[in-house]
């Protein structure tokens, strides 16, 4: 039989077609079997509960644990003081590492509730021993200062001999100018005070000790009552004038004879001439801007901690502090009010936090607080601060308003479910999951204050890993 060149071109051009259709196939089988066996075992969602346990272990292994003078210390948690930008009297913009009294005592008491509310996480006791020991490293008679004492990188006067004396300063962020050294060396405050003494506290409570801590009259020495200065921040904003409050600053003022805005305006316009009461003095404590401020979110700081060690209603402060707190909620004054805190729902998360340990007081302010937690998250669960505060510090926002919705939620206050579980939903895609260990990005958790409120920022991964980890075990577990 004559061979067929035609038939045989026809017969191999459709062997081919059927072999290339049989392959694809083939391929595509096996890619779907590959991608259904990918997704079971490595995409699948996350428990709450493993989120908990690896956000426990970044804390536990991210704890310093050994202590270089000056650099780091045994017992803290990495946090970053960060200039976002070049400001002239500090320098370029730039990032170091630093120890303060404020993170680790947050820290401490983040992990000392999630140990209250669950006392067979026996891993967290030692964690809370070494931070404890490096919280009293800054405490003043039972006050505290948010730096350490350390040695001056400069001397202090222009004339004279450097005296070497001890004075307070972040530890690796570099401080140039002799002024803005002076400036560093702050006083004894009651924001970290207030904490610190929380932390006591909750150290009494887990390891059964009787340490003394700070009671209310101390804070009551330091209220915003017949005084004859005024913070320049307070009267912009402005924040009621002789609230009854409590100050910020544990240290005396500079008293004018009569104050007035003309005598701050020019405190301010000649600084740097030692005739003005905002000049920063050698080798003392110095108040910003040499007179004392009123602080919502420090104010709520101080209510939780009385309402907690059941002191708040012997407190003189009480009334004055209530007064504040309404003033700034009933203005909506979320990202201005603090003068330490820029991030817009920082605010709620103190108020909130300091209503559900018992100042009932604040029952009606908190309605506020719920409509703005309801009417401004965003559709995908998160919330936003303004844009200028850490690109609208989105992490940290959710992480605040999440925390001060399940405190108003815990104190009967009407949160819907839906908006909880969709701040979850936001926050779990921001996790960064590795090695058995969970974290998230630290946002603002503070500034430094007035005009550097909004580019002088600390931030630390374990300050908002902490504060997500307690919302996660108290609402799922």
């Amino acid at each position: 039989m004559p061979f067929n060149f035609q038939y045989a071109q026809k017969m191999h051009s459709s062997n081919a077609t059927y072999l290339s259709f049989k392959s694809r196939k083939f391929l595509f089988i096996f890619f779907f079997l590959f991608l259904s066996i990918f997704f079971k075992v490595s995409g699948q969602s996350p428990t709450p509960k493993q989120i908990f346990r690896e956000s426990l272990s970044f804390l536990i292994k991210t704890q310093c644990d050994s202590t270089i003078t000056g650099k780091q210390y045994a017992g803290e948690w990495p946090v970053y003081m960060n200039l976002i930008e070049t400001y002239i009297f500090i320098g370029k913009k730039r990032k170091a590492r630093d120890s303060n009294c404020f993170n680790i005592s947050a820290v401490h008491n983040f992990l000392s509730e999630i140990y209250l509310h669950d006392t067979t996480l026996h891993e967290l006791k030692p964690v809370l021993a070494k931070a404890f020991n490096e919280i009293k490293t800054y405490e003043v008679d039972k006050r505290y200062n948010f730096w350490k004492l350390l040695p001056a990188v400069r001397n202090h006067r222009m004339f004279g001999k450097d005296p070497h004396l001890l004075v307070r300063r972040p530890t690796n962020y570099p401080l140039n100018s002799r002024f803005i050294n002076k400036t560093a060396n702050v006083p004894e405050d009651a924001d970290d005070t207030a904490l610190a003494n929380t932390a006591t506290y909750y150290h009494n409570r887990i390891f059964n000790d009787t340490l003394k801590a700070l009671s209310y009259a101390g804070f009551d020495e330091y209220l915003d009552k017949k005084r004859k200065n005024r913070n320049w921040y307070n009267f912009m904003l402005p924040t009621p004038g002789q609230s009854g409050a409590y100050l910020t600053w544990h240290h005396q003022e500079y008293e004018y004879d009569h104050w007035n805005p003309v005598t701050t305006y020019f405190s301010l316009l000649f600084i740097f001439s030692p005739f003005s009461s905002a000049f920063p003095v050698a080798y003392e404590p110095w108040i910003p801007f040499g007179a004392n401020d009123v602080d919502v979110v420090v104010n709520s700081n101080i209510l939780n901690y009385l309402s907690l060690t059941s002191q708040v209603n012997k407190s003189a402060g009480k009334n004055g502090a209530l007064k504040v707190i309404g003033h700034c909620v009933r203005k909506n004054l979320w990202s201005t009010g603090a003068v330490y805190y820029p991030n817009s729902y920082h605010i709620d998360f103190a108020v909130a936090k300091a209503f559900r340990n018992g100042v009932e007081e604040l029952a009606e302010t908190t309605k506020k607080i719920v409509k703005h937690l309801t009417e401004t998250q965003q559709p995908n669960g998160s919330f936003e601060s303004k844009p200028w505060v850490n690109k609208k510090d989105i992490i940290q926002s959710t992480a605040y308003a999440l925390h001060a919705m399940i405190d108003l939620r815990a104190k009967g206050m009407a949160i819907p479910d839906q908006n909880i579980r969709k701040a979850f939903e936001f926050l779990l895609t921001k996790a960064q999951r590795k090695d058995g260990m969970c974290h998230w990005e630290g946002g603002v958790y503070f500034s430094g204050g007035t005009l550097l409120r909004n580019i002088l920022i600390w931030q630390s991964d374990a300050y908002t890993t902490a504060l997500i980890a307690s919302c996660f075990q108290r609402y799922y577990l």
